[in-house]
């Protein structure tokens, strides 16, 4: 059978145009590869398309984070910079897609060659679409630690103003009862004062009130002999009047001192009272069991001091002196302040 050759004709422009078969053929190739060719793109377009679906997710949740995401912020907004001139590059791509349509007459292997280096692009384009969403991930971690420490940080910060409110309560709590305690001082020495009104004009009893502490000054000759520690008559009446007020603040603590002058004890009583401090000592014990038994103070709130001649109140120079250093001190004080005072005293030593 004899070969026929068939030719395909139509009219453009007034133009016949003649395709033979061969090329007919070449040209449904090149249409279906660039048919294969959207196809890959239309399916990048829809990967890219899920990614912006998610970068828009992640950027609505880094929105409400804290200042210090802003720099994070600023990252994804050059990944999302990045993303844009990938969606730029794909548009491109597609313009050079429309103009091979119209470049269909170009030989095909410089249309298969340009396919390559776009299909080479949109692997590019993928690897670097994988790449964002990596850095986008690690960027989520990263905010959601920061979140747990935010989350940490606000706990404390709670806890925190909970006990400085409880503080705050308990500071005015103890602002009141100081209140209550200072006035109950300011009473306890307004009574004092006015029961020994005699005794202070005399200059033989003398009152200091500071702070949380009230001193009760007696000289020794209104108590004792020289040399003697049993109390005098003179001295009994004294004591009830003090032991009175002092037992009506059961919620301070009394402590007696014993104070002499720098003359040595004389032979006549060394063996009873081989020292000063001996003296001093005995003085102050006396007084307190005055305050136990007759007056009802309970011995548990006082104590007794013997200083000897070791604190006068001034140099042991002269009679008159000596005369004001030999004193029983009887001293008024909070618990908490007596203690402080007693490890002040035992630091010292």
């Amino acid at each position: 059978m004899k070969k026929q050759t068939l030719f395909l004709f139509g009219i453009v422009s007034g133009v016949v145009l003649f395709i033979s078969p061969l090329e007919l053929s070449a040209c449904k190739k090149v249409k279906e590869e660039n048919a294969e060719l959207r196809y890959e793109l239309d399916a990048a377009d829809l990967r890219i398309t899920e990614l912006e679906t998610q970068l828009r997710e992640q950027q609505r949740g880094l929105d409400v984070r804290s200042q210090e995401m802003a720099g994070m912020q600023n990252q994804m907004d050059m990944k999302n910079s990045e993303l844009q001139r990938l969606y730029d590059e794909v548009e491109i791509l597609e313009k050079d897609v429309f103009e091979l349509t119209d470049t269909l007459k170009m030989s095909g292997d410089a249309l298969s060659g340009q396919i390559v280096q776009l299909s080479q692009k949109n692997q590019d384009l993928e690897s670097q679409v994988l790449a964002l969403k990596a850095d986008i991930d690690a960027a989520s971690r990263r905010n959601e630690r920061f979140s747990n420490l935010v989350d940490e940080y606000e706990k404390r910060i709670s806890k925190l103003s909970m006990e400085i409110a409880n503080l705050k309560a308990e500071r005015a709590k103890l602002l009141a009862v100081e209140a209550i305690d200072k006035e109950r001082m300011k009473e306890t020495y307004d009574q004092l004062l006015k029961s020994l009104e005699k005794e202070i004009g005399q200059q033989v009893v003398d009152i200091q009130q500071y702070r949380d502490a009230l001193t009760i000054n007696i000289m020794d000759k209104i108590f004792f002999d020289s040399g003697k520690a049993e109390i005098k008559q003179e001295g009994f009446d004294v004591l009830r009047r003090v032991g009175a007020i002092l037992k009506n603040v059961p919620d301070k603590t009394i402590r007696i001192e014993g104070h002499t002058d720098d003359i040595p004890i004389g032979q006549k009583i060394i063996e009873k009272y081989p020292t000063n401090w001996e003296l001093g000592a005995a003085r102050a014990a006396n007084v307190a069991e005055f305050f136990r038994k007759d007056v009802g103070i309970d011995p548990k709130r006082m104590s007794v001091v013997s200083y000897s001649m070791y604190r006068p109140i001034v140099p042991h120079t002269t009679k008159e002196n000596r005369a004001k250093n030999r004193r029983i001190e009887i001293i008024l004080l909070d618990k908490l302040y007596y203690q402080m005072v007693e490890v002040k005293e035992s630091l010292e030593q």
